[in-house]
C-alpha cells in the first residue's frame, strides 16, 4: 500500500477528552471540527459522513465489539462464542441469515398493531406522576417504556417487565469492556436463552399476535433453513440491543425539548411533527453516538493506512453533524429536511435491525406526553452517564403542567 498517512500521525484528542463531561454530542462536534480523521486511545476516529458510511458498508471493517469480548481476560470461550452469536455481534453469511429472518418480522406495518399498547404504557406512566407536576423523567417515564413494550410485542405479561429489564441492563454492561460485568452477563444470557426458548416452544403450539409468532412464520417461510436457534438469537438480541437505546434516546428527546421550551408547545399544537421530530433528534443527539469497528486486513482509506487488526470508531454523532450533508448541523430543527438518512440508528449492513420499533415507541412516547404535559421545563441539573459507545442522562429532573 502507498498510503501516506498512519494513525499515529492522526492528531489525539485524549487530552482533550480526559476531563469532558455531559453528553458527547455537544461537546464532540468542536473537537473534531477541521479534521477528517482523529486519534482517541487505539483507535481511529472517522469523522465525515462519507467515510462513516464507506467503512460500515465495507466488509474489511468488522465488529469492533465482538474483537473487545473475545480479548477480555479469563473469559469464557464458550460464553463469548454465544455472545458473538449474538445478531448484535455475528459477522458474515450468518449475520446476513439473521437479517433475513427479522426484517419481513420488523417491517412498520407489523408493529402498527402494538401502538396502542404503546401509548397505554405511556399513558399510565404520565397519571402516575400527573399531580405532582415534577419528576426524575429518567425513572419515571423512560425506563420503564422499552421492557413493558417489549412484553407487549412478544405476547407475555407485563409483570415480566422486572426480568427482561435485569437481564437486557446485565447484558449490555458487557459492551462497556469491563471484564467485572462478565458473570453477570453470563448468567443474563442462560436465563433469557431458557425463557426465550420455552417461550418459541409455546408459540409454535399455540400461535399468537406477537413477534414470536412472526419469527416462527418466518423460519418456516424459509422451508427450514432457519432454525429455532436463530429465532431466540434474534429475539434474545431485540431485547438486549433495543432496551437501553430505547430509554435513553427518550430522556435525551426530553432533555432536548425541555431545553427548547417553544419546540416542545409547538409539537403540542402540531403532532403531525412527531415522526420527524423523532428523525431530527436521533440526528442531533443520538443515544449510540459512536460505533466500534476492527479492521479485519490492512485497509487503505483514501491516503490513511490502518493496519489489520486497527481499532475504528465510526463517530455517527459527526456524521450527523456534516456540513456538506446537513445545512446548518448543529441547529436542532423539528421540521428539518434533508435528502439524506441520518446515522443514529447505523447504516447499510450494520443499520439496526430494531429501528422500526424504537421509532414507533419514541413516537407515541412523544405523542402521548407533548398532548399532556405543558411548560415542560428543566427542573434541576441532568447527570449523564459515561460515554461509551451509548450515553443518556443518568437523572432528568423536570417540571410541567399536567393537561
Amino acid at each position: 500500500m502507498s498510503a501516506s498517512i498512519r494513525p499515529a500521525d492522526l492528531h489525539s484528542i485524549d487530552e482533550e477528552t480526559a476531563d469532558s463531561t455531559g453528553p458527547a454530542w455537544r461537546w464532540l462536534p468542536e473537537l473534531a471540527r477541521g479534521h477528517r480523521f482523529l486519534r482517541w486511545h487505539s483507535s481511529v476516529v472517522v469523522t465525515r459522513y462519507a467515510d462513516c458510511r464507506a467503512v460500515l458498508s465495507d466488509r474489511r471493517f468488522g465488529n469492533g465489539l465482538r474483537a473487545e469480548i473475545g480479548a477480555m481476560p479469563d473469559i469464557d470461550p464458550q460464553f463469548v462464542e454465544r455472545r458473538r452469536r449474538s445478531l448484535l455481534l455475528e459477522e458474515g453469511e450468518r449475520h446476513t441469515r439473521l437479517r433475513r429472518l427479522a426484517i419481513p418480522a420488523l417491517r412498520p406495518r407489523n408493529f402498527e398493531r402494538f401502538r396502542p399498547a404503546m401509548a397505554q404504557v405511556m399513558n399510565d406512566l404520565v397519571d402516575r406522576v400527573a399531580r405532582r407536576g415534577r419528576c426524575d423523567a429518567v425513572v419515571d417515564l423512560c425506563n420503564p417504556v422499552p421492557i413493558s413494550v417489549i412484553c407487549w410485542v412478544l405476547g407475555v405479561p407485563r409483570r415480566e417487565a422486572e426480568f427482561f429489564a435485569e437481564v437486557a441492563e446485565a447484558s449490555t454492561a458487557l459492551f462497556s469492556g469491563d471484564p467485572g460485568t462478565v458473570p453477570a452477563a453470563m448468567a443474563a444470557t442462560e436465563k433469557i436463552d431458557s425463557y426465550i426458548g420455552d417461550l418459541i416452544e409455546r408459540r409454535r403450539g399455540k400461535p399468537g399476535q406477537d413477534l414470536i409468532t412472526d419469527l416462527i412464520a418466518a423460519a418456516e417461510a424459509e422451508g427450514g433453513s432457519v432454525t429455532i436457534s436463530e429465532v431466540m438469537t434474534v429475539i434474545t438480541s431485540l431485547i438486549v440491543g433495543g432496551t437501553d437505546t430505547t430509554r435513553n434516546q427518550l430522556a435525551i428527546a426530553l432533555h432536548c425539548f425541555a431545553e427548547r421550551p417553544e419546540d416542545w408547545e409547538r409539537l403540542r399544537r402540531q403532532p403531525e411533527l412527531v415522526p420527524n421530530a423523532v428523525e431530527e433528534v436521533v440526528r442531533y443527539a443520538p443515544t449510540a453516538y459512536a460505533m466500534k469497528r476492527v479492521t479485519n486486513e490492512d485497509v487503505e482509506l483514501d491516503g490513511l493506512l490502518l493496519p489489520e487488526g486497527t481499532p475504528v470508531i465510526v463517530m455517527s454523532t459527526l456524521a450527523n453533524r456534516d456540513g456538506s450533508v446537513f445545512p446548518d448541523p448543529d441547529r436542532f430543527d423539528i421540521e428539518r429536511t434533508s435528502g439524506h438518512p441520518h446515522m443514529g440508528f447505523g447504516w447499510g449492513l450494520r443499520s439496526c435491525v430494531g429501528s422500526v420499533l424504537a421509532r414507533a415507541e419514541l413516537s407515541e412516547a412523544l405523542t402521548v406526553l407533548s398532548r399532556r404535559l405543558t411548560g415542560l421545563t428543566l427542573d434541576g441539573e441532568t447527570l449523564w452517564s459515561r460515554p461509551d459507545t451509548i450515553q443518556g442522562p443518568v437523572t432528568l429532573p423536570l417540571r410541567f403542567t399536567a393537561v
